[in-house]
C-alpha cells in the first residue's frame, strides 16, 4: 500500500510538471517567397523561420517581419491574422511546403532552403570572391521578368525571363556564378516560371 501511495505521488508530481511547463514550438529553417495578393511576381525571397505550436503559426521573414496566425477552430486550414482577418493554408504538392494566403499577401514556405544553404557553402569559396560572412545569396525580381542573384560583397548575376544568365558583375567568381545558376533554376522550377 505504501509503494502504491509513493507511485501515485510521483505520478502527480510528473503531471504537475507537465502542466506547469509550456509546450515548446516546433521551429524550422525554411525558405519564404512573399507575393502581394493577386500578383505572380515575388516581392521577396529568402531564408525564414517557421514555428508551429498547438496550431498557432509564426513565420519570421528575412527582413525581420513576423506573421502570427491563430487557428480558426471551426474550419480546417483556416486562420486569423493579428488584425483578425481570415487567412487560409494550402499544402504544396509532394509536401514541399505550405502557402499562407492572407488579405494582402501570400507567403510560400518551402522546407528545402536550397539554394540559400548551398549558396552559403559555395559562396565562401577558397578563391576569395565569396561572401566573408557566409550569408546566402538573395534572389531579387527586377523589371521585365529579370531576376538578379545578389551576394554580399557586390557579386550580382542577372537572368532573363527564360532563366538564362545574361550578365554578371566583375566581382563574381566561378563558384558564385554556379551557385547563382543553381539558385535560379530551383527558383524558376518552384515558381512554375
Amino acid at each position: 500500500m505504501k509503494a502504491l501511495r509513493g507511485f501515485a505521488a510521483s505520478l502527480l508530481s510528473v503531471a504537475a510538471l507537465a502542466v506547469a511547463s509550456p509546450a515548446l514550438a516546433d521551429t524550422v529553417d525554411a525558405r519564404c517567397d512573399v507575393f502581394p495578393a493577386g500578383e505572380d511576381k515575388a516581392t521577396s525571397s529568402g531564408l525564414c523561420t517557421f514555428s508551429q505550436r498547438q496550431g498557432f503559426v509564426s513565420i519570421r521573414l528575412k527582413g525581420g517581419q513576423t506573421i502570427e496566425l491563430k487557428p480558426n477552430e471551426s474550419m480546417p486550414n483556416a486562420y486569423f491574422d493579428e488584425r483578425g482577418e481570415p487567412a487560409k493554408r494550402e499544402i504544396l504538392d509532394g509536401k514541399r511546403g505550405q502557402v499562407y494566403r492572407l488579405e494582402k499577401q501570400s507567403i510560400f514556405v518551402f522546407w528545402d532552403t536550397a539554394p540559400y544553404t548551398k549558396g552559403a557553402a559555395g559562396g565562401a569559396s577558397s578563391s576569395g570572391g565569396g561572401s566573408s560572412t557566409g550569408n546566402p545569396p538573395e534572389i531579387v525580381p527586377l523589371l521585365l521578368g529579370i531576376h538578379q542573384v545578389k551576394f554580399e560583397g557586390g557579386c550580382r548575376v542577372n537572368f532573363n525571363k527564360a532563366g538564362k544568365r545574361f550578365s554578371k558583375t566583375s566581382t563574381c567568381d566561378a563558384a558564385q556564378v554556379e551557385v547563382a545558376e543553381d539558385a535560379i533554376r530551383r527558383f524558376y522550377r518552384e515558381q512554375g516560371l
